[in-house]
């Protein structure tokens, strides 16, 4: 359907979900198109309805504002994460679910994690809570770097250590193991659990690194000792 007829449908009294939902969905549908279609109230009580006008190139600022405002977490994730969404309202849906957060219950925290992206790892991780950090763990967007950059943090929380090291997707990663062991607060069992594993390459570079804690440095020492290496031989 064009613009034309799609107004047309828009202004229809017996305007349906099935048909607003095609609409909005429309590339032809325009702000003044959807904003026909969110005249018909009991249409917006559809949480998909309210997300996809807000998704609709062009629409006012401020209602915009209004229905993100309405939409459950779920909805925002959604819009946040749609690539056809003009970057300012994934902005403001992301700013909407991060300043909700802290109200979700602990099952939404989970759901959240294991459907979030890049811009809610660090919060999701400072609630600190154990099953929400686990299930971001699991999260299939997560990538070794984003891992690694949470591991490098100043403080993270300790449950973050122990989920790492228990996670047979980042457990085995080398560069997860090489922030773990450098990481002051990396608690010391499980930093000399990351060591164990490294080769002889990795190790050299946490002995010879003088920002890596002094009991991970002895341990990585002791390492290289018992497998023969020279640099532990002559160090220790």
């Amino acid at each position: 359907m064009g613009p034309d007829l799609l107004l047309k449908v828009a202004e229809s009294e017996d305007l349906d979900n099935g048909k607003a939902v095609e609409i909005l969905r429309n590339p032809h549908c325009s702000p003044s198109i959807a904003d026909q279609v969110s005249r018909h109230q009991r249409l917006l009580g559809s949480d998909r309805i309210r997300r996809l006008i807000c998704s609709v190139r062009g629409m006012p600022t401020p209602r915009v504002a209004d229905l993100i405002a309405t939409l459950g977490w779920l909805g925002l994730l959604q819009l946040a994460q749609d690539p056809k969404t003009p970057p300012m309202v994934r902005r403001m849906a992301e700013r909407r679910l991060l300043h909700r957060l802290p109200k979700l219950t602990l099952g939404e925290r989970i759901g959240l994690a294991r459907r979030a992206h890049r811009a809610l790892y660090a919060p999701l991780v400072a609630t600190g809570d154990a099953q929400v950090v686990v299930a971001l763990f699991e999260n299939p967007r997560l990538t070794e770097t984003d891992v690694v950059e949470l591991l490098n943090a100043y403080e993270p929380p300790p449950v973050v250590f122990s989920a790492v090291l228990r996670s047979p997707r980042w457990a085995p990663r080398r560069g997860v193991r090489m922030a773990m062991a450098r990481n002051r607060s990396t608690p010391f069992p499980v930093a000399l659990s990351a060591v164990a594993e490294l080769g002889p390459g990795e190790l050299t570079g946490l002995v010879r690194d003088p920002k890596v804690p002094e009991g991970v440095r002895k341990g990585a020492l002791a390492l290289l000792k018992k497998r023969g290496n020279t640099l532990g031989e002559t160090m220790l």
